[in-house]
């Protein structure tokens, strides 16, 4: 058991739950909208792979964050238009973006690269690993929270800043009204097609981080489908935490944990690979499980209430 439980899995537990936190923290932007933005996956699969082609014909990692960012936030806004001014059912232009995006990488990859499946970009590129001063110096909390590199540490300060948009702005408070009543917040003046573009031009954003550190940072290669329904298990991460910024991050290290955990766990105790997969996503269900039995609790408390 010491095996397993040690500061280096902690450490690989935030690593694992990075590109979740990027994801719920843009998922959860259109969630307030009142958008179930199932189309995550797609974003950042694309933005994992623009990510390391920009990175094989620049060999310059920062402008490839740039590059799969756009080329997220692109697919985003064209997954926005079709829902909000076409009015397509938001499952199925989700679910196309998707196809979209699993579709045309593996196309570009074969057209372009000449390759199958996997795609590296040539020379192995790594981000440099900043320490924090002062905790640099201090044996625990120096293998805790220092050493990482620069989006590891986007992804958790970016979570207060979302949460202090969302409920100290005037912007955020438009996003609120609009999530819990178009038609109210439409009476006030709100442009309420703007507001929802904008959030979900903005997941493509956090999106776009998500799959840039995907393929550029944590295994530095591109690989089909290589985001592993990280968009829907971020969204999973949103309804337990009932849409709360930092909760939502905080349940996304427990996921992360569950994957941190099973990896570790196939390495150190010689359980089977296949039944140790299935850990993330059985936590993943039993989390939508217990958000089901809680909102159904809260709806008989209500109906009861109103009974008396």
């Amino acid at each position: 058991m010491n095996d397993i439980l040690t500061l280096d899995l902690i450490t690989t537990i935030i690593r694992i739950s990075t590109p979740l936190a990027f994801a719920a923290l843009g998922g959860l932007l259109t969630f307030k909208a009142g958008i179930l933005n199932i189309a995550m996956d797609g974003f950042m699969l694309m933005a994992a792979f623009v990510g390391v082609g920009t990175a094989y014909f620049t060999g310059n990692l920062y402008i490839s964050v740039v590059a799969a960012v756009l080329s997220s936030m692109i697919l985003s806004a064209l997954f926005g238009y079709f829902n909000l001014k076409f009015k397509a059912n938001i499952f199925i232009a989700g679910t196309a973006i998707g196809i979209l995006a699993s579709g045309l990488t593996a196309v570009l990859l074969k057209g372009v690269f000449g390759q199958m499946g996997v795609f590296t970009a040539g020379k192995v590129l790594r981000f440099p690993q900043y320490n924090i001063p002062i905790i640099k110096d201090i044996p625990v909390l120096r293998e805790l929270f220092s050493g990482y590199t620069i989006l590891v540490y986007m992804a958790y300060i970016l979570t207060p800043v979302v949460s202090f948009v969302l409920y100290r702005t005037k912007w955020g408070l438009r996003v609120r009204a609009v999530g819990e009543s178009p038609d109210a917040a439409a009476s006030l003046g709100i442009n309420v097609f703007s507001i929802k573009m904008q959030t979900v031009i903005l997941s493509g954003f956090f999106c776009g981080l998500a799959g840039a550190y995907l393929s550029l940072d944590y295994v530095s290669l591109f690989s089909r489908d290589m985001t592993g329904d990280r968009g829907l298990i971020a969204l999973a991460a949103i309804f337990f935490a009932k849409g709360d910024p930092v909760r939502t991050v905080a349940v996304t290290l427990l996921f992360g944990t569950a994957q941190g955990l099973s990896v570790r766990m196939q390495l150190t105790a010689g359980i089977a690979p296949q039944i140790m997969q299935i850990i993330p996503y059985f936590v993943t269900m039993l989390a939508l499980i217990i958000v089901g039995v809680q909102a159904k609790r809260k709806h008989f408390n209500i109906e009861a209430t109103t009974a008396r």
